[in-house]
């Protein structure tokens, strides 16, 4: 018995002790609880962010048979005859991604645009993304309706719709006009694209511009060229003001297609500026409401001879919103579309009851 005493009496120490260390980690248990619900709410809102939008699609360069069911495949040997075996007399545009080719069906009345990507990791990155992208279907999105891959030449190619009226750039010259009707068109179509992109997507283009926006019919605009385009979590600081870049971009878009020229000619006052950037751009977009002579100055010839002078007004206005030298200052995309909007809504000139 008394051999067996002291191993008795550490066996109960160690008991009175782990008792005390459980008793010290239930009181911990509800802490604990919470921060293990917050990890879990946070794996479930990136799991449904994955679900809505692969983005490991970008990082783990997904091969194109576990994606190939967004979009149909064309083979390399019809799209090789539809662009007259790409040759340069095809060719309607270059970018920073590819190039682009005008293609005729056999049936000789359908035409689609074919973009040849280049071989390069940018370009896989948007081949990929844009893929990806082919599932959903907006009317200010272009996506792609196809696609090819022929391996043994290394070669990613894109399929659209064909755009007749081409990119907004071919417009912004002394030969041609947009009106009044297509200026509001392409303003009101670009913010919604934009809206669907930031809000629903949760995706910034980073590139807009005249050469990233295509014109189809009735001059109906949709946004193009996300080789640059990332998905983002508005969550993480890190995310923070990436749309803002887009929002800026597009107000200096509003500029150029109410004037029909490129931005930086604008004006003199503004071309021969010795710094260029946010606050020029504002600085120049807030003395239009100054000068009169200004004002007329930014505005297309053929618009200053209408009778919606308000409205003209009125979108300079939103567009010196987009372009203020503040991030944080700047509208969101979705604030930008609700306004405009919301002045044609009101005076009864144009109606749109579309969602993103």
């Amino acid at each position: 018995m008394s051999s067996c005493l002291p191993a008795q009496l550490i066996k109960n120490r160690k008991n009175r002790t782990g008792g005390f260390k459980k008793a010290t980690q239930k009181r911990k248990l509800p802490l604990q609880e919470l921060k293990q619900e917050k990890n879990k709410e946070k794996r479930k809102r990136a799991r449904q962010i994955d679900r809505d939008l692969p983005v490991e699609l970008l990082e783990r360069r997904i091969k194109i048979n576990d994606i190939g069911w967004l979009t149909c495949r064309t083979s390399f040997a019809e799209l090789y005859e539809a662009t007259e075996h790409f040759s340069e007399d095809s060719v309607i545009g270059e970018g920073r991604t590819g190039t682009m080719y005008k293609a005729t069906l056999p049936n000789g009345w359908f035409l689609l645009a074919v973009k040849k990507l280049y071989d390069s990791e940018l370009c896989i990155r948007s081949f990929d993304l844009e893929i990806m992208m082919g599932r959903y279907s907006h009317r200010n999105i272009m996506v792609p309706i196809s696609f090819c891959i022929e391996e043994e030449k290394n070669e990613r190619i894109l399929v659209y719709h064909y755009m007749s009226n081409g990119r907004v750039s071919d417009w912004l010259n002394d030969t041609t006009t947009l009106g009044w009707p297509a200026v509001i068109r392409i303003a009101l179509g670009v913010a919604r694209g934009l809206c669907c992109l930031h809000h629903s997507l949760h995706m910034v283009h980073l590139s807009i511009g005249p050469e990233s926006i295509l014109l189809g019919n009735n001059f109906e605009p949709r946004i193009s060229n996300f080789g640059m385009a990332i998905f983002i979590d508005y969550d993480l600081d890190k995310n923070i003001g990436f749309d803002k870049k887009d929002v800026y971009d597009f107000g200096t878009l509003l500029f150029e297609v109410i004037r029909g020229k490129a931005f930086g000619q604008t004006s003199k006052c503004f071309s021969n500026a010795n710094t260029n950037g946010p606050f020029t751009t504002y600085t120049y977009a807030t003395n239009l409401f100054e000068d009169p002579f200004g004002f007329y100055d930014a505005v297309d010839k053929c618009l200053n001879e209408i009778e919606f002078e308000d409205e003209v007004s009125a979108l300079l206005r939103v567009a010196c919103d987009c372009v203020h030298p503040l991030p944080p200052k700047r509208p969101t995309m979705l604030e930008v579309y609700s306004k405009m909007s919301n002045i044609w809504e009101r005076d009864g000139l144009f109606e749109d009851s579309s969602t993103f």
